[in-house]
């Protein structure tokens, strides 16, 4: 008999980005065979933009038939203005708060000098935007009854600069992991904190502490899932991987400085770096340490191990759990995100920057012939989130057979 794996699926974190992920989920629950597209991911976890996608794949498991199609429907309808203020009563609020709040410190001195900046962005909208997109109540409705066994979303603890999990399980379900974590039903605010995007976006405010985007310190979170015990994980990550032959863009003038927006792209690049292929490395090396010493020491090997561990009253990350083989299938972008958003800026910018924006563009020194990394974070164009949406259903289309075998 063939025991039932405990599928995992890990969201990363990645801004606008979050589009590609959709079109992933759209491809799988509408193109795979019907009894394969009708399993649930057991356990859930996201970061940042992937947290908020997290979110509605859990609210919308009891619903299998239109959770893709309504995810993809929630990315194509989405706007700038549903996630920060963009009008002109925002362009004057922030050129005087800025203004104001550096006049104060000045003529205050650096004993009285006091925060005057939370993000360059106003994210008011963002809430009840993300309220009404997901039907929260069912998260916890849908673990209870078991379809979804455990979820989580990381934030990023600003007082501590340590990552944080926010975790909802059914009570059969065991954390065994080693990181600061909140057993808590899943809100909106959760989300709004995980997905906060430092400076660009306001620290979140939970139980008086401040939180920002969880993808600084755990942008794919493999670990969170693997210790509520998933054993196979389906992991969409947002950054493309150039090949070796594949030729590299380069952006700028050699002898130039770099523009600060630039420097802004690659600060980006590095807080929602895809860190999996380290995390994959490693469980291949356990995979295949396990297979060799059921060569040498028996079929019994891993289950005489693990019961040992429990004897011992050994304690530890492994220990914790168990040992026990992973299995890991990946997708990821098989286009540079970045340089599809300069396709489709190039073609809208004009039509579609409102004067904040453009004040802001410019205030930050983001060309867009060598900015595009950054604001492929923050601009959310139609011609853009179709773009990823379009990318992330052909990527599912290129993995058909992986995609049977991991949910058969």
């Amino acid at each position: 008999m063939v025991s039932k794996r405990t599928l995992g699926l890990v969201l990363s974190g990645g801004g606008a980005r979050g589009a590609y992920e959709a079109g992933i989920i759209h491809y799988i629950r509408t193109m795979l065979p019907p009894k394969i597209r009708s399993r649930n991911f057991d356990v859930q976890c996201g970061a940042s933009v992937g947290a908020i996608n997290t979110s509605f794949m859990v609210a919308t498991s009891h619903d299998l038939s239109l959770q893709g199609k309504e995810l993809h429907r929630l990315w194509q309808n989405l706007r700038e203005g549903d996630i920060y203020c963009r009008d002109s009563r925002a362009l004057w609020e922030f050129i005087g708060r800025s203004t104001r709040g550096v006049l104060l410190n000045i003529l205050r001195g650096p004993k009285k000098m006091g925060p005057h900046f939370n993000g360059f962005l106003d994210t008011t909208p963002f809430l009840p935007f993300i309220e009404k997109a997901v039907p929260w109540k069912m998260i916890s409705k849908n673990i209870r009854s078991g379809l979804v066994k455990a979820m989580s979303l990381v934030a990023t603890n600003v007082f501590t600069g340590r990552m944080e999990l926010f975790i909802e399980k059914h009570p059969s379900v065991e954390y065994t992991g080693e990181h600061l974590h909140h057993f808590t039903p899943i809100k909106p605010i959760h989300a709004k904190a995980s997905a906060a995007i430092p400076i660009v976006f306001p620290s979140v405010m939970i139980d008086g502490i401040a939180y920002t985007d969880g993808g600084l310190r755990l942008n794919t979170p493999m670990s969170p899932a693997i210790q509520l015990g998933a054993d196979s994980l389906l992991v969409i990550g947002l950054h493309h991987r150039a090949g070796p032959e594949e030729k590299i863009p380069f952006h700028g003038k050699v002898g130039e400085p770099p523009a600060l927006g630039q420097v802004l792209g690659r600060v980006m690049n590095t807080i929602f770096l895809d860190r999996i292929q380290y995390d994959i490395e490693q469980l291949e090396r356990i995979n295949r340490i396990v297979d060799w010493a059921e060569m040498v020491y028996g079929e019994n090997f891993l289950k005489e191990l693990n019961q040992m561990l429990v004897s011992k009253k050994i304690r530890g990350d492994i220990a914790n759990r168990g040992l026990k083989r992973l299995n890991v299938l990946r997708i990821r972008p098989s286009e540079d995100i970045g340089e599809m958003f300069g396709r489709c800026f190039k073609k809208g910018r004009d039509r579609h920057f409102t004067s904040f924006e453009k004040l802001l563009v410019r205030f930050l020194d983001v060309d867009p012939t060598n900015g595009i990394d950054f604001l492929s974070y923050i601009v959310f164009m139609p011609e853009y989130l179709k773009a990823l949406l379009d990318l992330g259903f052909e990527d599912a289309r290129r993995h058909h057979n992986q995609l049977k075998e991991f949910l058969g």
